[in-house]
Formats: structure tokens, sequence, C-alpha cells
């Protein structure tokens, strides 16, 4: 049996809108993806970061329709007052570390984020004070200016998937700071001197192999950064 051209152009056709109306529907739908999906680990006990990050959806008024647990973690379903779900799931690592997945929907990543930090905050993870880092450190001077510096802190901190949870910035310096997703924090510590500006690359709360290897990480991608910005 002949089939004509025409027709078999249109069939094309009417396949392809299929396609693409899944695609879009897959991607306006899926609460799944990692558009809308963050994943940290907490060096919290499942009981400890369970709380916070019950005590999380609830600081930001979102009405939680169910939040099953037990020791090893739980599953919170929650909705926003618009509609839009927000799924909060813990998992114990071990006796001190957690897991935590949260995802919102639709695509909603930044209010994934908001959450993921009221739950550092409510663990006690978000002191940045200079007494909160004992651990190792790199130091180096560079003549940029410090914008360029805070700068290339921040994106230094994305090479390395740190989590950039402060930043301060005054006539004499500035401080960025971050942390590791399991919660292990870092420093970039700037201090003007002169025409140039002096930082110091502080990583974790005790001195160890690993520590000292991240503090040169951030030093070699902060000099990285700052090349590719002078450039």
């Amino acid at each position: 049996m002949k089939i004509s051209t025409a027709l078999l152009a249109g069939l094309a056709l009417s396949l392809g809108a299929c396609s693409s109306d899944h695609n879009n529907a897959t991607s306006k739908g899926d609460l799944g993806t990692g558009l809308n999906t963050v994943d940290r680990q907490y060096a919290r006990s499942a009981e400890d970061t369970w709380s916070a990050a019950l005590g999380a959806v609830k600081s930001y008024d979102l009405t939680v329709d169910s939040d099953a647990h037990d020791a090893m973690g739980g599953v919170i379903k929650a909705h926003r007052s618009a509609g839009e779900k927000v799924l909060v799931r813990v998992d114990s690592l071990d006796p001190k570390t957690s897991a935590v997945s949260v995802r919102v929907e639709p695509g909603n990543r930044n209010m994934a984020e908001m959450i993921h930090e009221k739950i550092a905050e409510k663990v006690g993870l978000k002191e940045a004070k200079s007494t909160f880092f004992g651990g190792n450190t790199a130091e180096g001077t560079y003549t940029h200016s410090l914008d360029t510096c805070v700068k290339a802190a921040e994106d230094a901190s994305r090479r390395l998937d740190l989590i950039v949870t402060d930043k301060k910035m005054t006539d004499s310096g500035a401080i960025v700071d971050a942390r590791q997703t399991n919660s292990i924090p870092v420093r970039f510590k700037m201090d003007k001197s002169g025409e140039n500006v002096k930082v110091t690359f502080i990583a974790g709360r005790e001195k160890s192999e690993s520590m000292r290897d991240l503090s040169q990480r951030m030093k070699t991608e902060f000099e990285n950064c700052c090349t590719a910005r002078s450039n």
C-alpha cells in the first residue's frame, strides 16, 4: 500500500509534537530532578537533624502534611500556601552523620537551599567565628583588588563544591565562609596590606592531612579564579 508524501510529513509532525509535549510535561512536573533537589550531609545524628529539618520547615510557615520518622530518619511532606509540594528526607549514614534531601516543586531550587540553610542554623553549623576554625591553613598575597578577591573566593567555592554560608566585607578586608556537603567549615580570610591583599585559606576544625590538602586546593582554585577574572 502506498502512503503519500503529505501523509508521511503529517505523521512526522504529529509524533514530534507528542514528543515535545511529553518532554515539557516532564520538565515542569518532575519533582525529583536535579533542578529542584538539593542534597547535603550534616555532621549530626539523624535524630538531631530530623528535629532541625522539621523546625526548618515550620519556620517558613509551610503546612506539614506528614512527618513519619524513626531513629534512622524519615520523610517530611509539606506544601506552601500556593500549593507547591515540599519533600524533605533524612537518612542516617552513621551515628554522627546524616544525609538530607530537599526538593521543592516546581523547580524551586532556591527554596530548597533556604530550607537547608535553616537546617544548618538549627543544628548549630552556621557559626562563623574565628575560634570555630582550628584546621589547616595556607596563605598567599595578591595584587588584585579586594572586590576581585571576594568574587574569586566565591568562584573557587563553587568549583570545589563548597556551599557559601556567609560573606562579610569592610574597607580593610573581607571574609567568605563556606562548608563542604558534610558540614566541614572553610574560610577565605582577606586582609588589605597597602596595594595588596593577603589571603588566608582555612580548612576544618582540626588539623589533618585531608584538611591540609583542602586548604591547598582552596588556594589553587582561588588563584585560578583570580587569573580568569583578570583576563
